[in-house]
């Protein structure tokens, strides 16, 4: 619920912003099931805006 108040507050600013729910993760997310499955669709959204996420090289 707190997540969606905060995304909506974006609607007006020219933020580019994105809603994704991961159903059963919690907000620990390096110690919660999963939370690889979470980091690495944040660093594809990364790179759908042009932002380099992570160093390719390396992975």
């Amino acid at each position: 619920m707190v997540t969606r108040a905060a995304y909506k507050l974006y609607g007006d600013s020219p933020a580019v912003t994105e809603l994704k729910q991961f159903p059963d993760r919690g907000h620990s997310l390096t110690v919660d099931h999963g939370w690889r499955a979470v980091a690495e669709y944040a660093l594809d959204w990364l790179d759908r805006q042009g932002i380099q996420g992570h160093d390719t090289a390396h992975a």
